[in-house]
């Protein structure tokens, strides 16, 4: 399932790859076509986001 990006991860992320009539198309470029630009990721660290995780009382994770 192909969700898209936002404008940044594209900024940040750019790729060799478009989506269009329904089809991934995975461009020339080599490898799987996306590549890192490491001066714009490093101006956007990460920040914590919540993810809730149920935990049983022995440690087990289960579906919330």
């Amino acid at each position: 399932e192909y969700s898209g990006h936002t404008p940044l991860t594209d900024e940040v992320f750019p790729h060799a790859y478009t989506f269009s009539d329904g089809h991934l198309h995975p461009g020339e470029a080599p490898g799987i076509g996306v590549e890192l630009d490491e001066d714009l990721a490093a101006a956007h660290p990460y920040a914590a986001a919540y993810l809730p995780v149920n935990r049983l009382h022995d440690g087990t994770v289960h579906d919330w």
